[in-house]
């Protein structure tokens, strides 16, 4: 009985050793498991065992995680997004307010034709807003319609005069005629001495000469019906030009600001026929004190334009940057700057935003530091 008790021990405890080995060794293959995971969870698993072995853990703050910081960049007003914004752009700090602000179109341009001719079509009216190539009118072109189609005509009889090439194959085929028989001849004569005149070896050796020229002057043929192709090609393009200087296309997008001639009348080449202004950038002229910003400060900084609008109600905001300032400095240590102000359409997309004349507020943006004076109300 006392054995059997005694054996019954042993068996535990061997149990236990077993049992206990089996302990130790499980986190290291659990270890090796987690330390194919991503980084982020074996450091997680990582910090754990370290806070369930060591004793001073407890009595230790928590480290956080490092943050990343992410660095905010203002959206470039050329971008194509909307740019017009419903409250004041606090992004740029604090702003000055200046004075005297006048919206102008910034840039006007008079839109002549290239050709002289009848004005066949005009499809713009003063006022009218268009985009960036559309059609404004278009000359009379009946004639140089009727002129193109006879250069095209040109082009592809020259095209298959150079394709032809029987005369180049028909003086080939003469000169090994010619050089069979002068050979056969030979062979006669140097078997036979006087079989052969010599006379007419020298005729036959003519005859092969003579095709050897007539292979030339084919092929001579052939690079001038060449030219005579890139001749035909060059007076197509020239006419397909003239034909795409016959129609007007506006250059930029915005309004019509005048219209000069009329469907019917008469243009001469370099006669203006309309007058355009640009609406996707707007030009703003106002005052600045040299006690708010320095002159040479203020140059290429951002401003920002508000108003409201007089169909809902409600105040819009538009960006854009300093463009120039004035050397010359005025009564009371004010001077001149130019803004270009980035406009927007409306929702419709049919309009724009911004027009000049509208009544506006404008606030520069110096650089921090060196504001001084009156600060814009933000």
């Amino acid at each position: 009985m006392g054995k059997m008790a005694m054996s019954i021990r042993t068996t535990a405890w061997k149990i236990a050793v077993l049992m206990l080995s089996i302990g130790t060794a499980a986190p290291s293959a659990c270890a090796e498991r987690v330390g194919d995971l991503p980084n982020d969870t074996s450091a997680t698993t990582s910090n754990a065992t370290i806070a369930a072995t060591s004793p001073n853990t407890a009595s230790e703050p928590k480290i956080a995680s490092p943050v990343t910081i992410f660095k905010t960049e203002t959206v470039p007003i050329e971008s194509g997004m909307r740019t017009h914004e419903t409250k004041p752009p606090r992004d740029l700090g604090s702003g000055v307010t200046v004075q005297d602000c006048a919206v102008r179109f910034a840039e006007e341009l008079n839109l002549p034709s290239t050709e002289a001719g009848l004005i066949a079509d005009l499809n713009v009216t003063t006022g009218q807003p268009i985009g960036a190539g559309d059609a404004i009118a278009r000359l009379d072109d009946r004639a140089l319609k009727i002129r193109s189609r006879a250069a095209q005509l040109r082009l592809s009889s020259a095209q298959e005069q150079i394709g032809d090439d029987v005369e180049l194959r028909y003086a080939q085929t003469a000169r090994a005629e010619a050089m069979a028989e002068l050979n056969a001849s030979r062979a006669i004569h140097n078997e036979a001495s006087g079989a052969v005149p010599l006379s007419n070896l020298r005729r036959l050796q003519l005859a092969v000469e003579r095709a050897e020229l007539e292979i030339t002057r084919a092929q001579k043929a052939a690079k001038q019906a060449q030219i005579e192709v890139d001749l035909r090609a060059a007076d197509v393009a020239i006419l397909d030009d003239t034909m795409r200087r016959y129609a007007l296309s506006s250059p930029i997008s915005g309004v019509v600001l005048q219209v000069f001639k009329q469907r019917g009348e008469w243009v001469a080449s370099g006669e203006t026929v309309v007058r355009l202004a640009r609406l996707d950038r707007l030009q703003v002229q106002a005052l600045m004190s040299s006690d708010q910003c320095s002159p040479n400060e203020c140059l290429n900084q951002p401003v920002s334009v508000s108003w409201t609008d007089p169909i809902s109600g409600q105040k819009l905001y538009l960006r854009g940057r300093v463009t120039s300032v004035q050397p010359q400095r005025l009564a009371g240590g004010r001077y001149r700057i130019q803004a270009e102000i980035v406009n927007d359409r409306t929702a419709d997309g049919k309009s724009w935003l911004l027009h000049p004349g509208t009544e506006i507020e404008m606030v520069v943006y110096p650089p921090k530091g060196l504001i001084s004076g009156i600060v814009a109300d933000r």
